[in-house]
């Protein structure tokens, strides 16, 4: 179900040269797409399953609740919100500012069994922001 090998790209720097002749609305147009198509290959769906598809989320979250670290990241997610709902959490670490990062933390939980220190603590920093 989630693709740990895959790797977000639209975050990156790299993204556009300086010799690219794009201007900001279709910088943030062109991230918009490379968002939507990450999240797609994060969870192996295709573009017209998305919508019928919020069973992966449920599969994800039971695959990740016994990581403290990724729970008190969804607390903080979903109380941004002025909720407690763990799953409501989940889905805010996976909109475009937290996506990247929220993606580091699940893969290195899901193939080693724990988070890498580094990434929680940038996630989570990004987070309190």
């Amino acid at each position: 179900m989630y693709n740990t090998k895959y790797e977000c790209r639209y975050h990156k720097k790299d993204v556009f040269l300086e010799t690219d002749n794009v201007t900001d609305d279709e910088k943030e147009f062109i991230r918009n797409v490379l968002y939507k198509e990450d999240l797609l290959h994060i969870f192996n769906i295709k573009e017209d399953d998305v919508y019928n598809n919020f069973a992966c989320m449920v599969e994800l979250y039971n695959e990740i609740d016994k990581c403290d670290e990724l729970r008190e990241c969804m607390r903080i997610a979903a109380a941004k919100v002025i909720s407690e709902d763990e799953n409501i959490g989940l889905c805010i670490l996976f909109s475009f500012d937290y996506m990247y990062l929220t993606h580091k933390c699940i893969c290195s939980f899901l193939e080693v069994g724990a988070i890498n220190i580094e990434d929680y603590k940038e996630l989570k920093d990004m987070l309190i922001i």
